[in-house]
Protein backbone atom coordinates (compact mmCIF):
# COMPACT_ATOMS: atom_id res chain seq x y z
CA UNK A 1 0.00 0.00 0.00
CA UNK A 2 1.14 3.48 -1.10
CA UNK A 3 -0.25 6.66 1.31
CA UNK A 4 -0.90 9.50 -1.27
CA UNK A 5 2.61 12.30 -0.88
CA UNK A 6 1.55 15.58 0.38
CA UNK A 7 0.59 18.13 -2.11
CA UNK A 8 2.78 21.38 -2.53
CA UNK A 9 0.34 24.09 -1.41
CA UNK A 10 -1.08 21.40 1.67
CA UNK A 11 -0.44 24.64 4.37
CA UNK A 12 -2.43 26.66 1.93
CA UNK A 13 -4.79 24.17 1.29
CA UNK A 14 -5.83 23.29 4.88
CA UNK A 15 -5.90 26.74 5.75
CA UNK A 16 -8.45 27.06 2.84
CA UNK A 17 -10.56 23.97 4.30
CA UNK A 18 -10.71 25.15 7.36
CA UNK A 19 -12.01 28.76 6.52
CA UNK A 20 -15.29 26.83 5.28
CA UNK A 21 -15.99 25.24 8.85
CA UNK A 22 -17.33 21.92 7.52
CA UNK A 23 -15.90 19.24 9.43
CA UNK A 24 -17.36 17.70 11.85
CA UNK A 25 -20.78 19.17 10.70
CA UNK A 26 -23.89 17.37 11.12
CA UNK A 27 -25.55 16.12 7.77
CA UNK A 28 -27.41 18.32 5.20
CA UNK A 29 -30.01 17.34 2.76
CA UNK A 30 -28.16 19.27 0.04
CA UNK A 31 -25.40 17.48 0.05
CA UNK A 32 -26.98 14.45 0.67
CA UNK A 33 -29.27 14.55 -2.04
CA UNK A 34 -25.77 14.44 -4.95
CA UNK A 35 -24.27 12.00 -3.47
CA UNK A 36 -27.49 9.50 -4.04
CA UNK A 37 -27.42 11.24 -7.21
CA UNK A 38 -24.39 10.23 -8.12
CA UNK A 39 -24.53 6.83 -7.23
CA UNK A 40 -27.41 6.05 -8.92
CA UNK A 41 -26.18 7.87 -12.33
CA UNK A 42 -23.33 5.47 -11.86
CA UNK A 43 -24.81 2.42 -10.79
CA UNK A 44 -22.63 2.50 -7.79
CA UNK A 45 -23.35 1.19 -4.05
CA UNK A 46 -21.57 4.00 -2.78
CA UNK A 47 -20.81 7.58 -2.97
CA UNK A 48 -18.93 10.27 -0.62
CA UNK A 49 -18.02 13.51 -0.33
CA UNK A 50 -14.76 13.63 1.06
CA UNK A 51 -13.01 16.07 2.64
CA UNK A 52 -9.03 15.89 3.15
CA UNK A 53 -8.24 17.32 6.40
CA UNK A 54 -4.21 16.68 7.72
CA UNK A 55 -4.76 13.10 9.19
CA UNK A 56 -7.81 12.18 8.10
CA UNK A 57 -10.76 12.14 5.66
CA UNK A 58 -13.83 13.23 6.71
CA UNK A 59 -17.44 12.79 5.04
CA UNK A 60 -19.40 15.49 4.72
CA UNK A 61 -22.21 13.28 3.20
CA UNK A 62 -22.30 9.36 2.80
CA UNK A 63 -24.61 7.53 0.46
CA UNK A 64 -24.16 3.54 0.65
CA UNK A 65 -21.57 3.29 3.74
CA UNK A 66 -21.49 4.34 7.53
CA UNK A 67 -18.41 5.47 8.94
CA UNK A 68 -18.17 8.80 9.12
CA UNK A 69 -14.21 8.71 8.91
CA UNK A 70 -10.79 6.96 7.94
CA UNK A 71 -7.13 7.72 8.33
CA UNK A 72 -5.86 10.01 5.15
CA UNK A 73 -2.98 7.36 4.63
CA UNK A 74 -5.42 4.89 3.29
CA UNK A 75 -7.51 7.06 1.90
CA UNK A 76 -8.35 7.12 -1.83
CA UNK A 77 -9.23 10.54 -2.15
CA UNK A 78 -6.14 11.43 -0.91
CA UNK A 79 -4.25 10.61 -3.99
CA UNK A 80 -7.27 12.15 -6.27
CA UNK A 81 -6.67 15.85 -4.73
CA UNK A 82 -2.70 15.56 -5.82
CA UNK A 83 -4.57 16.24 -9.33
CA UNK A 84 -7.57 18.82 -9.43
CA UNK A 85 -8.19 19.25 -12.58
CA UNK A 86 -8.72 16.07 -13.23
CA UNK A 87 -10.91 12.90 -12.45
CA UNK A 88 -9.16 10.09 -10.81
CA UNK A 89 -10.13 6.67 -11.27
CA UNK A 90 -8.85 2.93 -10.65
CA UNK A 91 -10.74 0.72 -12.95
CA UNK A 92 -9.69 -1.84 -10.92
CA UNK A 93 -7.97 -2.25 -7.35
CA UNK A 94 -6.76 -5.30 -7.06
CA UNK A 95 -4.05 -4.97 -10.15
CA UNK A 96 -2.53 -0.97 -8.76
CA UNK A 97 0.07 -1.66 -6.64
CA UNK A 98 -0.91 1.27 -4.64
CA UNK A 99 -3.96 -0.33 -3.75
CA UNK A 100 -4.09 -3.41 -3.91
CA UNK A 101 -3.58 -4.96 -0.22
CA UNK A 102 -4.90 -1.43 0.80
CA UNK A 103 -7.20 -2.31 3.93
CA UNK A 104 -10.38 -0.94 2.37
CA UNK A 105 -9.85 -2.73 -0.51
CA UNK A 106 -8.86 -6.35 1.42
CA UNK A 107 -11.78 -5.77 4.27
CA UNK A 108 -14.75 -3.65 4.09
CA UNK A 109 -16.36 -1.66 1.78
CA UNK A 110 -13.74 -4.15 -0.18
CA UNK A 111 -13.44 -1.14 -2.99
CA UNK A 112 -13.05 -3.02 -6.38
CA UNK A 113 -13.35 0.30 -8.63
CA UNK A 114 -13.33 4.11 -7.15
CA UNK A 115 -13.85 6.91 -9.47
CA UNK A 116 -12.74 10.91 -7.51
CA UNK A 117 -13.70 14.15 -8.52
CA UNK A 118 -11.21 16.82 -6.70
CA UNK A 119 -13.34 19.75 -5.12
CA UNK A 120 -12.02 22.83 -6.20
CA UNK A 121 -12.77 25.85 -4.91
CA UNK A 122 -12.56 29.28 -6.34
CA UNK A 123 -8.64 29.63 -5.07
CA UNK A 124 -7.53 26.35 -7.04
CA UNK A 125 -7.67 24.22 -3.67
CA UNK A 126 -8.57 20.80 -3.60
CA UNK A 127 -10.82 20.69 -0.32
CA UNK A 128 -11.69 16.52 -1.41
CA UNK A 129 -13.75 14.91 -3.67
CA UNK A 130 -16.91 13.85 -4.75
CA UNK A 131 -16.69 10.06 -5.16
CA UNK A 132 -18.38 6.78 -6.34
CA UNK A 133 -17.08 2.96 -5.26
CA UNK A 134 -18.23 -0.03 -6.26
CA UNK A 135 -16.82 -3.77 -4.67
CA UNK A 136 -15.81 -5.27 -8.00
CA UNK A 137 -13.66 -3.30 -11.11
CA UNK A 138 -15.94 -1.17 -13.29
CA UNK A 139 -15.81 2.01 -15.53
CA UNK A 140 -18.20 5.10 -16.47
CA UNK A 141 -19.20 6.28 -19.16
CA UNK A 142 -18.49 9.86 -20.85
CA UNK A 143 -21.48 10.97 -19.94
CA UNK A 144 -21.13 9.75 -16.78
CA UNK A 145 -17.60 11.31 -15.75
CA UNK A 146 -19.22 15.00 -16.90
CA UNK A 147 -22.13 14.56 -14.57
CA UNK A 148 -20.07 13.97 -11.43
CA UNK A 149 -17.52 16.95 -13.12
CA UNK A 150 -20.89 18.93 -13.14
CA UNK A 151 -22.10 17.76 -9.30
CA UNK A 152 -18.39 18.30 -7.97
CA UNK A 153 -19.05 21.43 -9.08
CA UNK A 154 -22.79 22.49 -7.37
CA UNK A 155 -20.90 20.66 -4.38
CA UNK A 156 -18.46 23.67 -4.28
CA UNK A 157 -20.87 26.39 -5.19
CA UNK A 158 -22.50 24.88 -1.47
CA UNK A 159 -19.08 25.61 0.04
CA UNK A 160 -18.98 29.08 -1.26
CA UNK A 161 -22.23 30.11 -0.34
CA UNK A 162 -21.71 28.64 3.26
CA UNK A 163 -18.06 30.55 3.40
CA UNK A 164 -20.30 33.84 2.04
CA UNK A 165 -23.30 33.56 4.55
CA UNK A 166 -20.79 32.96 7.66
CA UNK A 167 -18.86 36.28 6.77
CA UNK A 168 -21.81 38.03 6.31
CA UNK A 169 -23.22 36.51 9.90
CA UNK A 170 -19.90 37.34 11.34
CA UNK A 171 -19.62 41.17 9.94
CA UNK A 172 -23.29 42.04 11.40
CA UNK A 173 -21.87 40.20 14.70
CA UNK A 174 -19.36 43.10 14.75
CA UNK A 175 -21.00 45.63 13.10
CA UNK A 176 -23.67 45.17 15.93
CA UNK A 177 -21.02 45.59 18.51
CA UNK A 178 -19.65 48.71 17.06
CA UNK A 179 -22.85 50.42 17.33
CA UNK A 180 -23.66 48.89 20.58
CA UNK A 181 -19.62 50.48 22.07
CA UNK A 182 -20.65 53.54 20.19
CA UNK A 183 -23.71 54.31 21.52
CA UNK A 184 -22.50 53.98 24.87
CA UNK A 185 -19.45 56.11 23.79
CA UNK A 186 -22.04 58.51 22.95
CA UNK A 187 -24.00 58.58 25.83
CA UNK A 188 -20.56 58.94 28.50
CA UNK A 189 -19.46 61.62 26.35
CA UNK A 190 -22.55 63.74 26.11
CA UNK A 191 -23.53 63.17 30.16
CA UNK A 192 -19.85 64.37 30.62
CA UNK A 193 -20.21 67.14 28.12
CA UNK A 194 -23.85 68.17 29.21
CA UNK A 195 -23.47 68.78 32.94
CA UNK A 196 -20.67 71.47 32.03
CA UNK A 197 -23.08 73.18 29.80
CA UNK A 198 -26.11 72.80 32.11
CA UNK A 199 -24.27 74.49 34.88
CA UNK A 200 -23.03 77.40 32.42
CA UNK A 201 -26.70 77.59 31.40
CA UNK A 202 -27.57 77.77 35.38
CA UNK A 203 -24.71 80.27 35.77
CA UNK A 204 -25.43 82.44 33.20
CA UNK A 205 -29.26 82.90 34.17
CA UNK A 206 -28.50 83.36 38.07
CA UNK A 207 -26.12 86.04 36.80
CA UNK A 208 -28.61 87.88 34.36
CA UNK A 209 -31.31 87.46 37.28
CA UNK A 210 -29.10 89.18 40.01
CA UNK A 211 -26.83 91.07 38.57
CA UNK A 212 -28.32 92.82 34.58
CA UNK A 213 -29.64 96.18 36.36
CA UNK A 214 -25.87 96.65 37.32
CA UNK A 215 -24.26 95.90 34.57
CA UNK A 216 -23.75 97.72 30.87
CA UNK A 217 -25.70 97.04 27.76
CA UNK A 218 -22.67 95.18 26.31
CA UNK A 219 -22.24 92.89 29.25
CA UNK A 220 -26.00 91.63 29.47
CA UNK A 221 -25.29 90.95 25.52
CA UNK A 222 -22.24 88.99 26.40
CA UNK A 223 -24.34 86.82 29.06
CA UNK A 224 -27.48 86.39 26.47
CA UNK A 225 -25.13 85.56 24.04
CA UNK A 226 -23.29 83.05 26.50
CA UNK A 227 -27.06 81.17 27.64
CA UNK A 228 -28.06 80.93 24.03
CA UNK A 229 -24.58 79.28 22.90
CA UNK A 230 -25.32 77.18 25.92
CA UNK A 231 -28.80 75.99 25.28
CA UNK A 232 -27.77 75.32 21.84
CA UNK A 233 -25.13 73.27 23.16
CA UNK A 234 -27.86 71.31 25.29
CA UNK A 235 -30.06 70.72 22.54
CA UNK A 236 -27.45 69.18 20.33
CA UNK A 237 -26.13 66.70 22.82
CA UNK A 238 -29.83 65.51 23.23
CA UNK A 239 -29.69 64.94 19.62
CA UNK A 240 -27.35 63.45 19.33
CA UNK A 241 -28.52 61.15 22.29
CA UNK A 242 -31.96 60.46 20.78
CA UNK A 243 -30.41 59.58 17.29
CA UNK A 244 -28.27 56.69 18.64
CA UNK A 245 -30.67 55.64 20.64
CA UNK A 246 -33.35 55.78 17.87
CA UNK A 247 -31.41 53.97 15.70
CA UNK A 248 -29.79 51.50 17.66
CA UNK A 249 -32.78 50.03 19.11
CA UNK A 250 -32.73 45.96 18.23
CA UNK A 251 -35.72 45.80 18.42
CA UNK A 252 -38.65 45.88 15.53
CA UNK A 253 -41.57 44.28 16.95
CA UNK A 254 -44.57 44.36 13.98
CA UNK A 255 -48.30 44.96 15.13
CA UNK A 256 -51.78 45.59 13.69
CA UNK A 257 -52.91 49.29 14.22
CA UNK A 258 -54.76 51.96 11.74
CA UNK A 259 -52.91 54.64 10.64
CA UNK A 260 -55.36 57.36 12.20
CA UNK A 261 -54.67 56.17 15.46
CA UNK A 262 -51.52 56.24 15.39
CA UNK A 263 -51.09 60.01 13.67
CA UNK A 264 -53.45 61.26 16.67
CA UNK A 265 -50.54 59.78 19.24
CA UNK A 266 -48.26 61.93 17.12
CA UNK A 267 -50.58 64.97 17.19
CA UNK A 268 -50.52 65.01 21.29
CA UNK A 269 -46.88 65.12 20.76
CA UNK A 270 -46.73 68.08 19.11
CA UNK A 271 -47.13 71.86 19.47
CA UNK A 272 -49.48 72.60 16.47
CA UNK A 273 -50.38 76.18 16.36
CA UNK A 274 -53.84 77.53 15.84
CA UNK A 275 -53.21 78.90 12.40
CA UNK A 276 -52.35 75.22 11.01
CA UNK A 277 -54.14 72.91 9.58
CA UNK A 278 -53.58 69.24 9.98
CA UNK A 279 -55.35 67.03 7.40
CA UNK A 280 -54.98 63.52 7.64
CA UNK A 281 -56.08 60.85 4.84
CA UNK A 282 -56.86 57.07 4.91
CA UNK A 283 -56.76 57.12 8.49
CA UNK A 284 -59.00 54.09 9.00
CA UNK A 285 -56.17 51.82 6.66
CA UNK A 286 -55.33 48.69 9.31
CA UNK A 287 -51.33 48.62 8.54
CA UNK A 288 -48.50 45.95 10.28
CA UNK A 289 -45.22 47.20 10.94
CA UNK A 290 -43.05 48.91 13.74
CA UNK A 291 -45.24 50.79 15.27
CA UNK A 292 -42.95 52.58 17.31
CA UNK A 293 -40.54 53.63 14.42
CA UNK A 294 -43.19 54.55 12.66
CA UNK A 295 -44.14 57.04 15.09
CA UNK A 296 -40.64 58.22 15.31
CA UNK A 297 -40.46 58.89 11.89
CA UNK A 298 -43.93 60.76 11.54
CA UNK A 299 -43.34 63.05 14.37
CA UNK A 300 -39.99 64.24 13.05
CA UNK A 301 -41.40 64.79 9.70
CA UNK A 302 -44.56 66.74 11.04
CA UNK A 303 -42.39 68.65 13.83
CA UNK A 304 -40.21 70.00 11.23
CA UNK A 305 -43.37 71.11 8.57
CA UNK A 306 -45.13 72.79 11.42
CA UNK A 307 -41.50 74.60 13.00
CA UNK A 308 -40.34 75.49 9.94
CA UNK A 309 -43.75 76.66 7.86
CA UNK A 310 -43.29 80.56 7.06
CA UNK A 311 -46.96 80.66 5.89
CA UNK A 312 -50.05 82.54 7.21
CA UNK A 313 -52.01 79.64 7.53
CA UNK A 314 -49.79 76.44 7.30
CA UNK A 315 -50.84 73.26 5.98
CA UNK A 316 -49.91 70.14 6.86
CA UNK A 317 -51.19 66.56 5.32
CA UNK A 318 -50.45 63.05 5.96
CA UNK A 319 -51.68 60.22 4.27
CA UNK A 320 -51.16 56.35 3.72
CA UNK A 321 -51.37 54.45 0.96
CA UNK A 322 -51.15 50.32 0.52
CA UNK A 323 -49.47 48.86 -2.18
CA UNK A 324 -48.19 45.41 -3.00
CA UNK A 325 -45.39 44.61 -1.18
CA UNK A 326 -45.38 48.46 0.61
CA UNK A 327 -46.99 51.00 2.43
CA UNK A 328 -46.88 54.78 1.04
CA UNK A 329 -46.68 57.09 3.22
CA UNK A 330 -46.67 61.07 2.12
CA UNK A 331 -46.18 64.33 4.39
CA UNK A 332 -46.49 67.24 3.15
CA UNK A 333 -46.75 71.02 4.03
CA UNK A 334 -47.01 74.28 2.13
CA UNK A 335 -43.65 75.92 3.88
CA UNK A 336 -40.89 77.42 2.61
CA UNK A 337 -39.63 74.02 0.38
CA UNK A 338 -35.85 72.86 -0.14
CA UNK A 339 -34.48 73.55 -3.48
CA UNK A 340 -33.25 70.70 -5.37
CA UNK A 341 -29.20 71.07 -4.69
CA UNK A 342 -30.15 71.10 -0.92
CA UNK A 343 -32.59 67.66 -1.00
CA UNK A 344 -29.85 65.23 -1.03
CA UNK A 345 -28.00 67.00 1.88
CA UNK A 346 -30.65 67.43 4.06
CA UNK A 347 -30.47 63.77 5.39
CA UNK A 348 -26.51 64.26 5.99
CA UNK A 349 -25.73 64.33 9.99
CA UNK A 350 -24.91 67.90 11.65
CA UNK A 351 -25.99 69.07 8.45
CA UNK A 352 -28.00 72.07 8.11
CA UNK A 353 -29.47 74.13 5.41
CA UNK A 354 -28.76 77.46 8.53
CA UNK A 355 -33.05 78.92 7.86
CA UNK A 356 -34.29 79.58 11.21
CA UNK A 357 -37.31 77.97 11.98
CA UNK A 358 -40.62 79.79 13.41
CA UNK A 359 -39.27 80.50 16.79
CA UNK A 360 -36.17 82.31 15.39
CA UNK A 361 -33.84 78.66 16.47
CA UNK A 362 -31.47 77.04 13.59
CA UNK A 363 -31.90 73.25 13.83
CA UNK A 364 -28.98 70.84 14.39
CA UNK A 365 -28.99 68.63 11.45
CA UNK A 366 -29.69 65.60 13.06
CA UNK A 367 -33.24 64.99 12.97
CA UNK A 368 -33.80 63.87 9.38
CA UNK A 369 -30.55 61.70 9.46
CA UNK A 370 -32.08 60.13 12.25
CA UNK A 371 -35.49 59.85 10.47
CA UNK A 372 -33.42 58.26 7.10
CA UNK A 373 -31.50 55.39 9.68
CA UNK A 374 -35.09 54.56 11.13
CA UNK A 375 -36.83 54.43 7.69
CA UNK A 376 -34.04 51.79 6.77
CA UNK A 377 -34.86 50.50 10.04
CA UNK A 378 -38.33 49.29 8.07
CA UNK A 379 -36.68 48.42 5.21
CA UNK A 380 -38.11 51.31 3.24
CA UNK A 381 -36.71 54.22 1.52
CA UNK A 382 -37.75 57.99 1.62
CA UNK A 383 -37.33 60.25 -0.98
CA UNK A 384 -37.93 64.41 -1.56
CA UNK A 385 -40.16 66.62 -3.58
CA UNK A 386 -40.15 70.08 -3.69
CA UNK A 387 -39.92 73.98 -5.05
CA UNK A 388 -38.91 76.64 -3.19
CA UNK A 389 -41.49 78.85 -1.84
CA UNK A 390 -44.19 75.75 -3.01
CA UNK A 391 -44.17 73.42 0.03
CA UNK A 392 -42.44 70.26 0.38
CA UNK A 393 -43.42 66.70 0.36
CA UNK A 394 -41.41 63.35 2.09
CA UNK A 395 -42.26 60.16 0.78
CA UNK A 396 -41.82 57.23 2.62
CA UNK A 397 -41.93 53.31 1.59
CA UNK A 398 -41.64 50.90 4.08
CA UNK A 399 -41.65 46.98 3.57
CA UNK A 400 -44.69 45.18 4.51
Amino acid sequence: MAAAPIPENEIVRISALYEYDLLDTMNEKDYDDITQIAAEICSMPISLISLIDSNRQWFKSRFGYEPKESHRDIAFCAHAILKPDDIFIIGDTSTDERFFDNPLVTSDPNIGFYAGVPLVNESGNALGTLCVIDNKPNKLSKEQIETLKALARQIVSYFEIRKKTQQLAKQKAEMEQLNSDLSKFAYIVAHDVKSPYNSLAMSVMYLKDEYASKLDTEAVSLLEMMENTSKKAIEMIDGILAHTLNINKSENHKENFSFGSLVEEVKQLLLIPVDFIFEVNNSDLEIFTSKSILAQILLNLCSNAIKYNDKEIGNLSVSISNNQNTWQISVTDNGPGISKENQAKVFDLFTTLGVPDRYNKKGTGIGLSTVQRLVQKLNGTIKIESEPGKGCSFYVSISK
